[in-house]
């Protein structure tokens, strides 16, 4: 489960998702990409991030990835030269619209960023955080399925889904930041749930669900399937949030939360 094999489908799932709405054939070398780099960032980050914690605060799942560090190692290897062969494969056209979002996953992971004397990773930055995720996430699912027409790149109605993305990943993204709530308090890390507490950061999540409800109604006005298809997945994604808890389990997390994007891949294509 710690090893992110799973967390990188629901990634690739909702990247297919622009081609259900856009009525593209679906690319499946970029979602093998979407897939293999996504892992790769994951445990990439997992392997950075166990060098910058406390041996007693370490939760269930860095203790997991420290017993089982080399095989982290092994699929940072497998999925990363993976990934660079399928971008090979894309060709040149699919260098500009992947740089962007590949630096910003890599600094991400990676301390880059000098500030008080000491080179940070983008994600410590304060308040950084959840935003980069929603961003490069959104982005990821939403653009990149599409990269090769750029008609379609120039859409207004794909900005407008990619906002609504942005609202749900944003959602979704609060709760890993309740779980983190106590961990993060020792450090220079500061988050929404830190400044908020726990109750009004889940509330804020309920409105960028709200956000995303309203826009995807207005964008699929014309087709109630597809509506009501994003306003259950939304809906689903609420219930969910107000049972996060800063002791809820780590299945909560990697199945519940990062499940929400699986649930609204389904239902989309469904109704496709």
């Amino acid at each position: 489960m710690f090893s992110n094999l799973y967390v990188a489908i629901p990634v690739s799932a909702i990247s297919c998702i622009s081609y259900f709405i856009f009525n593209l054939p679906i690319n499946y070398k970029l979602l093998l990409f979407i897939y293999c780099s996504t892992l790769f960032i994951y445990n990439l980050h997992r392997i950075v991030g166990l060098s910058q914690i406390d041996e007693r605060s370490l939760s269930a799942r860095h203790v997991w990835a420290k017993k089982y560090k080399s095989f982290l190692f092994f699929l940072i290897v497998l999925s990363g030269s993976s990934a660079l062969v399928l971008a090979l494969i894309l060709g040149t056209s699919f260098i500009a619209p992947i740089s962007i979002p590949t630096l910003i996953a890599l600094g991400y992971s990676m301390p880059i960023v000098k500030r008080k004397g000491k080179y940070w990773r983008l994600r410590d930055v304060p308040f950084a955080k959840v935003f980069l995720i929603s961003i490069t996430v959104s982005y990821v699912s939403v653009y990149l399925p599409v990269f090769e027409s750029f008609e379609l790149y120039t859409q207004p109605e794909l900005f407008y889904y990619f906002l609504s993305r942005c609202f749900f990943i944003f959602a979704i993204t609060i709760p890993f930041d309740i779980r983190d709530l106590e961990f993060d308090k020792g450090s220079s890390l500061n988050t929404i749930p830190m400044m908020m507490g726990m109750d009004k950061a889940k509330q804020l999540s309920l409105l960028s669900l709200a956000c995303f409800s309203f826009i995807v109604m207005i964008l699929f006005s014309q087709s109630a399937y597809m509506s009501v298809a994003h306003l259950v997945a939304a809906i689903f994604a609420g219930w969910v949030i107000t049972l996060c808890k800063k002791d809820s389990s780590e299945y909560y997390y990697s199945f519940l939360v990062e499940g929400t994007m699986l649930v609204l891949f389904g239902l989309v294509w469904i109704v496709s």
